[in-house]
């Protein structure tokens, strides 16, 4: 079984009840949008806490979840995108450049590029990286 769990587009409910015995979940759930959801599960025996989502503000595209987990003396953060076709770059640079943690970056950015396997190249992802 996997340690830790990263999913997009999760389709819950937002009053859906979820859980496992051996994984603390964080979640969020857009109202105004079908097929929205991030989730983070973690092991039970760390702890974790969201620093940052972005669910709840009506006008967001973006969609992000980040948890700061602590494992004895390790701190480390997750970070869950969904990015649709329309995002802005430069809001996701941002919060990555204030990062202090050691950081996984998980996500669908719906960037299309044949280094990636893509048979075209979506514009936003010749400069996703590079600003």
């Amino acid at each position: 079984m996997s340690e830790f769990w990263v999913f997009q587009e999760t389709f819950l409910k937002a009053d859906g009840r979820l859980s496992f015995h051996n994984k603390i979940l964080f979640r969020t759930h857009r109202n105004n949008r079908s097929g929205s959801g991030l989730l983070i599960g973690i092991p039970t025996n760390m702890s974790g806490r969201i620093i940052f989502e972005n669910a709840q503000e009506p006008n967001e595209i973006l969609e992000m979840l980040a948890v700061e987990i602590q494992s004895h003396n390790f701190t480390f953060t997750i970070i869950n995108i969904y990015a649709p076709h329309r995002f802005d770059n430069k809001e996701v640079q941002n919060f990555f450049s204030n990062l202090k943690t050691k950081t996984f970056i998980f996500g669908d950015f719906n960037l299309h590029h044949p280094f990636w396997g893509g048979k075209t190249s979506t514009p936003k992802a010749k400069n996703f990286w590079s600003g």
